[in-house]
């Protein structure tokens, strides 16, 4: 019995030890949660401050710029603007007219500062003359350079801080009479955004500080620092109160010489604020300019040139871990007197010890944080704490003696089964290790998802394993709040992307002017020099041959952007394809809709090219949104590999032309209203639709672009349950991958074709006459035509005079590839050069393997046209 008692004893302390780690393990999982919350409560309040502040920017800038919309506002600034002495009396005059103008907008300042950079007439008598601030005086400088008005940083004039907006006051020739400022007046507009907006928690505060540590707003503790004696007492506000740590003069231990307060350095966030220009936070905890310990968020803007800090005390952020700690000390202590007397129970009485052992260690069960239950070798339960049954809604005679993993762990997260055979619960006691899992779920009794995190230990017995204990606990509401940051931090990304297609567009719109400009000024140059000067007019011509072909390279970039240029098709892998799209594909959809991913890593590349299936799977997931019809829904997008055999491909569209074999798929699903077969059959017909004021999402273009990446499109729909679109692409193989070889050919027109007839075909009277000119200056004789059949009778007439027919794509009557295949009925071996806007890839398809004689693209030049023909006619030359 002495031996047994002696053997109770440590077991008693390690449980004591164990559980004391739990605690202090779930201790730490709570402060760090209560950080990470307090961090995104004052992330929020700093971008609302942030806002609020740069409306106000805003607001001057408007009313600077009605305000000198006035007519009678503008003729009195600009008559008293050319006077070289103001009178008293039309300074007032003017002041009375402008408090008309500003006061009802809640300014109470403006400026009227002349060439002389001297302020002439301000609200204020006595600032006439002053000279403004540096920071006014720079704004005025770039005033000068051409920018229209200028919104300075905030500075300090006259005792307040204040930012003024300044525009230059004009004449109809755009001279420079003097300048106009609106002020913001005095600084209530920070403080009383800083203290009403700025305001979090109980000790949390929002303040603004410039680049020299100095505060620019009102401090709502400072009834708190006149007490401490960080503010002399009486003295009028907290602005220019340098902010920094009052508490590291206390810390150095050998100082006995207290340091001067301009010697103190800035608190810590206030230094990451001022030396990174980022946004940035901290939750271990820092002393503000009280000294009291906090956390915070800080970022640098750069309109206002100033830090916006906001702050809370730390105290406050983790008052419930405080209370929580106690309370888990509390039963941490309950717990080990328990297992004290419960071994003084074990060591008397051997019988009655094992009854208070199992009821101590259901005590045990009971008290802690987290859900246990425990299984046998066979996966069978044997026991459960009450917080098991409470989380999954089960009864204890429903679950004891039962295969848990069929209750609870039946499926993964994404719904498919979960094979008891790969079950890394089962792995605890089958390979006696600890097994620990965060991405998995447990199930209801009611078929509602949990998401858990689980550790499961094996059960040992004289070495061998008999079981497994599995403690976890509810981490569904973690996962959503990481997904919510997630979410915020995407849609801050993709504001960016469209802010840059806006950059985008009006940088094309700038180039086109440009060259619209030379080209219409080039022309006019041409006209008066062409008779008297005409190497000058040659010079300019070749100006507007320049413009004209940066105009065309201007015109392919943007077919190429609008996703009718050329294809680029390179080696790519879907899975990152797809995640670099998940930005633009989310805030594409309905708030009540949420995707999905379930993308497999390593795919196989694919050749493809990338905008076109970028816009595949955007008009997937398009449709997949408008078929859950604003309801909540969920759509999902997977990717993987897979077999797909010809049986499986006979039942896809575009399946028929594909061969069997290895294929990457991307799918999309969504659980809307779904189709039933009828409809499936005709979603490919061009402009179909479902919805009763649709305008098509592309299916039919969808298909083409599938279907001309050699791929596969099967579609799983059933009305009422949802609807999956599963694309398939095959394989890229290194050894399909060619690199063109370019083969020279001569400059030189073969003899024998000169003085032979060209037959021109085109609607455009302009392009078919410059096509002309063009062929007559190589020696070539024309022949001109306004659509197919015109040329078709013209070539009947004068088929032993043509060498070469030259013809537009797209035209009235008869199109060019209607005259294709007549020409080639009257004459097999015509030759025909194709010339169109598109791309030749685009364009020739539909010639493939016909005889095309070669293609042109519009716009082009006398020389790209002479190499053409030289290919072309070239090539008879030497098989003749």
């Amino acid at each position: 019995m002495l031996k047994k008692r002696t053997l109770e004893f440590p077991v008693a302390v390690a449980v004591a030890v164990a559980v004391a780690v739990a605690v202090a393990v779930a201790l730490s999982q709570l402060k760090s949660h209560l950080n990470e919350e307090a961090i995104t409560n004052l992330t929020t309040v700093n971008n609302s401050i942030q806002i609020s502040l740069h409306r106000q920017i805003r607001e001057i800038s408007l009313s600077s710029q009605q305000i000198l919309k006035n007519e009678l506002v503008y003729q009195n600034i600009y008559k008293l603007l050319q006077k070289p002495d103001i009178s008293k009396g039309e300074r007032f005059n003017l002041r009375e007219l402008l408090a008309k103008h500003i006061f009802p907008q809640g300014y109470k300042g403006f400026y009227l500062i002349g060439k002389n950079h001297k302020i002439l007439i301000s609200m204020k008598e006595h600032d006439t003359h002053k000279p403004p601030p540096s920071v006014v005086l720079n704004a005025i400088e770039r005033l000068n350079q051409g920018e229209p008005f200028i919104v300075t940083h905030a500075f300090v004039f006259d005792g307040k801080t204040s930012m003024w907006g300044i525009a230059s006051v004009m004449n109809d020739t755009g001279k420079v009479f003097g300048y106009f400022a609106l002020s913001l007046g005095a600084d209530f507009r920070f403080s009383s955004t800083t203290l009403t907006s700025g305001i979090s928690y109980e000790t949390g505060e929002t303040y603004l500080v410039d680049e020299n540590g100095l505060m620019l707003s009102e401090s709502r503790f400072k009834e708190h620092l006149v007490m401490t004696g960080l503010l002399a007492e009486g003295e009028p506000s907290t602005k220019h109160l340098r902010v920094a740590d009052p508490g590291v003069n206390l810390l150095e231990a050998n100082n006995e010489v207290e340091l001067p307060k301009d010697k103190w350095p800035l608190t810590f966030g206030v230094q990451q604020a001022l030396t990174t220009h980022r946004m940035g936070w901290s939750t271990t905890g820092y002393r503000d300019y009280r000294g009291v310990p906090v956390i915070g968020v800080w970022r640098w803007d750069v309109p206002l040139q100033a830090a916006i800090i906001t702050e809370i005390d730390e105290d406050e952020a983790l008052d419930k871990y405080v209370y929580v700690r106690n309370v888990m000390l509390a039963l941490l202590l309950v717990v080990v007197i328990g297992s004290v007397v419960a071994v003084m129970a074990y060591s008397r009485l051997r019988v009655r010890s094992e009854r208070e052992a199992n009821y101590h260690r259901n005590l045990l069960l009971e008290s802690t944080a987290g859900a246990i239950y425990g299984i046998d070798m066979e996966g069978r339960c044997t026991f459960v704490n009450r917080e098991f049954l409470s989380l999954l809604g089960y009864e204890e005679q429903e679950v004891l003696g039962q295969t848990i993993h069929s209750l609870i762990h039946h499926s993964y997260p994404d719904g498919r089964p979960y094979p008891v055979e790969e079950c890394n619960i089962y792995k605890a006691h089958q390979n006696q290790s600890r097994i620990h899992r965060d991405d998995e779920s447990f199930w209801t009794k009611d078929g509602e998802e949990i998401k858990v995190e689980y550790w499961a230990q094996p059960l040992l017995e004289d070495g061998k394993a008999v079981g497994s204990v599995v403690t976890f606990v509810d981490i569904t509401e973690k996962r959503m709040l990481e997904c919510e940051k997630e979410q915020l931090e995407k849609q801050v990304h993709h504001s960016q992307r469209l802010e840059s297609l806006g950059i985008l567009a009006g940088g094309i719109a700038h180039d086109f002017n440009n060259i619209l400009a030379a080209i219409l000024g080039n022309a006019s140059l041409i006209s008066s020099y062409v008779m008297k000067d005409p190497l000058r007019a040659k010079e300019r011509a070749d100006r507007i041959v320049q413009s004209a072909e940066t105009a065309g390279v201007l015109c392919k970039q943007m077919l190429a952007y609008s996703g009718k240029g050329q294809f680029i098709l390179k080696s790519i892998s879907l899975s990152p394809l797809v995640e670099e799209m998940t930005h633009l594909l989310e805030v594409s959809i309905d708030k009540s809709v949420v995707i999905k991913y379930y993308l497999a890593d390593r795919l196989p590349k694919v050749m493809v090219d990338e905008a076109q299936i970028q816009q595949v799977v955007m008009n997937l997931v398009t449709n997949a949104n408008e078929a859950i019809e604003g309801k909540s829904g969920v759509i999902s997008i997977t990717t993987g590999v897979m077999y797909a055999d010809e049986q499986y491909l006979s039942d896809c569209h575009a399946g028929e032309h594909t061969s069997a074999g290895r294929f990457v798929y991307v799918e999309v699903s969504d659980n809307g209203c779904g189709m039933d077969k009828e409809t499936v059959q005709k979603i490919f017909d061009p402009f179909f639709t479902t919805k009763v004021t649709g305008r098509g999402l592309g299916m039919s273009a969808t298909l083409g672009i599938v279907r001309g990446h050699h791929g596969a499109l099967k579609v799983y729909s059933e009305k009422g349950r949802g609807t999956t679109f599963k694309l398939l692409l095959p394989i890229s193989k290194e050894e399909h991958i060619h690199t063109d070889t370019a083969t020279k050919q001569s400059n030189i027109l073969p003899p024998r074709f000169l003085e032979k007839a060209v037959l021109v075909v085109d609607d455009e009277e302009t392009v078919r006459e410059m096509a002309c000119m063009m062929l007559e200056e190589l020696g070539f004789k024309t022949i001109p035509a306004s659509d197919g059949e015109e040329a078709l009778s013209l070539y009947r007439r004068h088929q032993g005079d043509i060498c070469l027919v030259l013809t537009d794509l797209t035209m009235p009557h008869m199109d060019g590839r209607d005259l294709f295949i007549r020409l080639k009925q009257l004459n097999s071996d015509c030759h025909i050069i194709l010339s169109s806007g598109y791309n030749s890839q685009e364009a020739i398809q539909q010639f493939s393997g016909k005889g095309l004689a070669g293609f042109i693209q519009k716009p082009y030049t006398e020389d790209t046209l002479r190499q053409e023909i030289i290919k072309v006619l070239g090539e008879e030359s030497d098989n003749a």
